[in-house]
């Protein structure tokens, strides 16, 4: 039987979308009203041999993922860009709870005039030093956070996480080079209009020589670039070097915003990156009924469990309503017989998916297994006496 999902009007700002996931209708019953709340913390870096502050945000867990390892969005520059981020996961994983819960850790820089900044996020010592009172000391940053940050953020994790690294301007110039240089450290990489242009363009020898040396690399890339006329050409010139290598395993994509300034293009890149990054795009895009098959949405949830460190499935009420969809406007009754078996297979618990096998088995003329999937769903559920009429008119016959 159908059951109808229940549904409320979502009025929401231009950066949270409902596009983001494929809504569940199990996740559709919450609803917060809860304020984003960032909690900071001070760490005593030995590495850096200084006091650096941190923040976390940190959804709830509902009981339908409790399963689930919450994945890990490091944010650089996080005293812009941790609060933007923070907003958008809190409305998915929180107030309109479409997805499960995603933590985000915010990685401040100090010190006036962006000194501990351009020391940090740079990965060559640069020769203007006009620009650049400090720099070169990417690696001794990635080390703090892979030796302290990690271990702080995760240590009441079940496992390791799904870790994102999330970085604009020269936050994305460390992205790009973590992902070149230490891609161990992060699952998925998001770097936004990233500063390739240091030292008159000389870190793009690096690039192109990594990815040239790369055959394989089971990661997931995102970077864009907005108008910039320095920024813009390297972008689009490691995605040309990409293209034509073809990593394998490699998952990137390349956007540009020609509309879009350097101190806007984060906006659409961040949203944008985090629904490449985390297959927010329901699996039946684009398609047709008749080339939906359960393969394809097994696969999508397969990769979502990657993700999600946890047995990720489809909703019932999904299933169901594809099985029916197959059953009735394609006529087509043994894919439906395979979706709502699938569907007792996941929510064995469930009277409802019972009623749905049996009613296709009925259209197939299989009317012992009708009446013996009627049965189940009427003693699972007694106010079902509709399943329970059928399954006796069904034995009178036989």
């Amino acid at each position: 039987m159908i059951k109808k999902a229940s549904s409320f009007k979502r009025t929401m700002s231009l950066i949270v979308c409902t596009s983001m996931m494929c809504v569940s209708s199990l996740a559709q019953s919450h609803y917060s009203s809860a304020k984003l709340a960032l909690k900071e913390y001070k760490i005593s870096s030995r590495v850096l041999n200084e006091e650096r502050t941190i923040t976390i945000y940190k959804p709830p867990v509902h009981p339908e993922y409790k399963d689930v390892v919450s994945p890990v969005i490091y944010v650089l520059d996080s005293e812009f860009y941790a609060d933007f981020i923070s907003t958008m996961i809190s409305f998915v994983s929180e107030r309109f709870v479409t997805m499960p819960p995603i933590t985000v850790v915010g990685i401040q820089n100090f010190g006036e005039g962006a000194i501990g900044r351009n020391r940090d996020l740079t990965p060559l010592i640069a020769k203007d030093s006009s620009i650049f009172k400090t720099s070169g000391g990417a690696e001794k940053f990635l080390q703090y956070i892979r030796e302290e940050v990690f271990p702080f953020v995760e240590k009441d994790h079940k496992k390791t996480p799904y870790r994102v690294l999330i970085g604009h301007s020269l936050g994305g110039l460390l992205t790009m080079h973590t992902f070149l240089k230490h891609p161990e450290m992060f699952n998925a990489y998001l770097a936004s209009d990233p500063s390739l242009w240091i030292n008159n363009n000389e870190y793009m020898e690096i690039v192109k020589t990594t990815i040239d040396k790369t055959d394989e690399r089971n990661k997931k890339l995102f970077f864009s670039t907005g108008n910039s006329r320095s920024i813009g050409p390297n972008a689009k010139k490691v995605d040309s070097l990409l293209q034509v290598k073809k990593i394998k395993k490699l998952s990137h994509q390349f956007t540009n915003y020609p509309n879009e300034i350097h101190t806007t293009v984060f906006m659409k890149s961040y949203y944008d990156g985090l629904h490449f990054i985390f297959q927010m795009d329901p699996f039946d895009a684009n398609l047709k009924l008749a080339d939906i098959t359960w393969s394809l949405l097994e696969n999508h949830y397969n990769k979502l469990s990657e993700i999600y460190g946890g047995p990720m499935k489809p909703e019932e009420s999904l299933v169901n309503t594809w099985g029916y969809r197959f059953l009735n406007q394609e006529k087509n009754v043994n894919k439906a017989l395979e979706f709502f078996k699938k569907n007792i297979e996941n929510y064995p618990a469930s009277a409802n998916v019972y009623d749905s096998y049996a009613e296709a088995l009925l259209v197939k003329g299989d009317k012992k297994n009708a009446m013996i999937n009627y049965e189940k769903a009427f003693q699972m559920d007694p106010t079902n006496t509709a399943a329970r009429d059928i399954a006796i008119k069904l034995k009178s016959e036989q």
